[in-house]
């Protein structure tokens, strides 16, 4: 564990930083970069926030995969109602939610843990504290469960390339009611990949009472660190466009592997790809496309070019409509939440400790 974690200072830079707070879109390097009068980078950007085509900038936990190495992926049986509801947007382990048709399930879920252990006894707990309805009356989850050291494509802002050819080719590309045009494609992409955007370190500063310099220095030293990435901007949905869907897939690849994975890491039309090892399917993916027929297409594209190297396949749709909670910081926010708590408590317990020696000595 980085020593880094140990200290309050860098928690509560860490806490403000990744909830976006002294993190923000430079208007003055992106009309420098474009050439465009401050008005009209300004104006562009404003639209893309207000129509919600991407979220307002952060700096993103990477740590996330060390503090959380096993990702699960859990198909429960769960009812619909408030009660319910509520569990999935608040529990810190569960990072999406989707509703679904598959088989006897309706909700497929995305999960950070530490363990096998713990994964165990978070299951026990919500059950335990009536969270969740009781084994007996509802279908046992079906959970499979993948290393985040196995990842081998993170690419979370890789869709803009698609809107960007598809725009190019001269399609009309229409986001919540917002029509694109040729800068807003620009200035996505520009922020999607971490261009365009600053630091506040005055705010935080004041904020947090000590020097702009210390602040400096101190995201200096977690990025360094590979605690944090650069600031970005990122889809409201994390590697879905708004509009766009999302198809969760395991593929069974039986020869060839070492080209089709050069292939995925090179497809804009996949942000996640995870080497496996659950029973046939040694592959996961997470793939975004603009429609049914668009998915379809991408897939009989990868059987021409890859023939005979694919065997079982299993994929649900993840449409916009059937998301019921994706927010990409809750889970990294309530790890720092957590930390913070603890060195306040071993903090307490030093100075008790130190009370009752003075007291003793005296």
């Amino acid at each position: 564990m980085s020593e880094l974690l140990n200290d309050a200072l860098n928690l509560e830079i860490l806490e403000n930083i990744c909830s976006g707070t002294g993190v923000e879109v430079n208007i003055s390097a992106l009309s420098k970069s474009f050439k465009k009068h401050r008005n009209t980078i300004k104006v562009h950007v404003k639209e893309l926030f207000e129509h919600k085509i991407i979220d307002r900038p952060i700096y993103p936990f990477i740590w996330l995969y060390q503090e959380y190495p096993l990702l699960v992926v859990a198909r429960a049986d769960l009812p619909r109602n408030e009660k319910i509801d509520k569990f999935l947007v608040e529990d810190e382990q569960i990072f999406a939610v989707f509703y679904v048709r598959d088989e006897e399930y309706n909700t497929l879920l995305i999960e950070y843990h530490k363990d096998l252990h713990t994964y165990g006894e978070w299951r026990k707990k919500i059950v335990a504290e009536d969270k969740i309805p009781p084994r007996e009356t509802r279908y046992p989850a079906s959970a499979l469960f993948f290393s985040t050291k196995n990842i081998i494509k993170y690419q979370p802002n890789s869709p803009i390339h698609i809107m960007e050819e598809r725009f190019k080719n001269g399609e009309e590309i229409k986001i919540n009611g917002c029509k694109m045009n040729a800068l807003h494609i620009q200035i996505l992409k520009k922020l999607m990949f971490g261009d365009g955007i600053r630091t506040n370190e005055n705010i935080l500063a004041q904020k947090l009472k000590v020097h702009r310099r210390t602040i400096e220095r101190r995201i200096s030293e977690l990025l360094k660190e590979n605690i944090l990435l650069k600031p970005v901007c990122r889809f409201p949905k994390f590697f879905v466009p708004p509009e766009q869907i999302l198809v969760y897939y395991l593929v069974e690849v039986k020869k060839a592997k070492d080209k089709i994975l050069n292939a995925i890491k090179s497809d804009a039309h996949v942000p996640l790809a995870m080497e496996s090892n659950m029973g046939r399917y040694n592959l996961l993916l997470f793939g975004v496309f603009f429609s049914v027929e668009d998915h379809f297409r991408w897939e009989e594209r990868y059987d021409e070019r890859f023939t005979e190297c694919f065997g079982a396949m299993k994929k649900i749709y993840l449409s916009p409509t059937m998301t019921a909670s994706i927010d990409q910081q809750y889970v990294s926010l309530c790890i720092i939440k957590n930390r913070k708590e603890s060195l306040r408590g071993k903090a307490l317990i030093e100075s008790v400790k130190d009370t009752h020696e003075t007291m003793l000595r005296a």
